[in-house]
């Protein structure tokens, strides 16, 4: 399968205060203004941070009627968060304007190279102290449109991966051991649990409030208290003949429903998707996703969207690339992959080696109702 690597653009300059992007004629928001009774709907339909914000800000009463929620971001596209060399501050990137929005975040310099993002999900930035001088780190979880914040202990053990819950339930792991750990905002310390002998944690993931482990190639139901986990496997073992064709498996999910998702890394980057057949206890490889796309972040599964966001394509895959500012959009349909590159005014050099993270997905249409 032929990779098809896309032309590099140049986007524009950040824009300053002073500047206007916004797709919304300034007459239609300074003058004609709409009826009341229709601001959310219009806000429904716009497709840009930069517009529904600056509708927001045009009057006291478009405040009132506009606070950032899910209903009014539904078709608001997948953002990314971008580091700006070299203050290491961090700003959103839209994929397809292929520019700097201008809606700032609700923090100030953020972050500093204490402090890094390790993932996005239900409106929340989860981020963890990194300086020497802080470890253990410490995780904060940063609400993206309202500057809430929610802090979580020092956490006891290394980890490298996160997941969160809908009530904000916050469970670490390192994939390859058996050890789990776990807590809610307000908790005094973390509560730590392993999995018994031979067992150890490839993947996690909440789905529709349950959580799901991969254990080597099996799918087990995974229950968590004070201070011990039960693993309850959904399936038996697998042969070479019946063992998905991948070299390296991430859970994910679609609809409600569980999800394998193995990746390649040869002279192109393939990837494939599994459903979990309840009735036979086992993967099946599917080809289409109903038009809904998945998103994978540097270390595992981020959301799924759609179908029909605008500028997304459909039964695809984009994923975090191994290189700072790349992406892969990978289409599940023909197998072919495009490679992408967040390029704009301060986006560090691709070979850089300096502290900054990987790409972080952020989703406004996913954020908590």
């Amino acid at each position: 399968m032929a990779t098809e690597k896309r032309r590099r653009h140049h986007s524009p300059p950040v824009i300053t205060s002073g500047d206007s992007s916004s797709s919304i004629p300034t007459t239609s928001v300074h003058s004609a203004s709409p009826p009341l009774d229709l601001l959310p709907d219009i806000a429904r339909r716009l497709t840009s941070l930069e517009d529904f914000f600056s509708l927001r800000a045009s009057c006291t009463a478009y405040r009132a009627l506009l606070p950032a929620s899910r209903d009014l971001f539904a078709s608001q596209a997948p953002l990314l968060l971008v580091s700006l060399f070299p203050s290491f501050s961090e700003a959103l990137f839209h994929p397809r304007l292929r520019r700097v929005h201008r809606f700032r975040l609700p923090w100030g310099h953020h972050l500093p190279p204490s402090r890094h993002t390790l993932f996005y999900a239900h409106g929340f930035l989860v981020t963890a102290t990194t300086a020497a001088t802080q470890y253990p780190p410490r995780l904060l979880l940063l609400h993206l449109f309202t500057g809430e914040q929610q802090r979580l202990p020092k956490v006891p053990t290394p980890f490298s991966r996160v997941i969160l819950s809908d009530d904000l339930l916050a469970v670490l792991f390192l994939p390859g051991r058996p050890t789990i750990q776990h807590c809610h905002p307000g908790d005094a310390l973390w509560r730590v649990a392993a999995a018994d002998t031979p067992h150890v944690f490839d993947d996690l993931i909440f789905v529709d409030s349950t959580l799901y482990a991969l254990v080597g190639l099996r799918l087990a139901i995974l229950e968590l208290s004070e201070s011990s986990l039960e693993l309850s496997f959904l399936g038996g073992e697998y042969d070479e003949e019946t063992r998905p064709v991948g070299e390296r498996f991430m859970l994910g999910e679609c609809e409600g429903e569980v999800l394998l998702i193995s990746e390649e890394h040869g002279e192109t980057v393939v990837y494939r998707v599994f459903r979990w057949v309840s009735g036979e206890g086992k993967w099946a490889m599917i080809t289409s996703l109903g038009g809904r796309t998945l998103f994978l972040g540097f270390n595992g599964f981020a959301a799924c969207v759609g179908p029909g966001l605008p500028e997304i394509r459909g039964d695809c895959i984009y994923a975090a690339g191994r290189r700072l500012g790349e992406w892969y959009e990978y289409s599940l349909v023909n197998g072919t992959c495009d490679v992408c590159y967040a390029e704009y005014v301060g986006a560090p050099p691709l070979n850089n080696n300096s502290p900054i993270r990987p790409l972080v997905w952020v989703f406004p249409s996913l954020m908590q109702a």
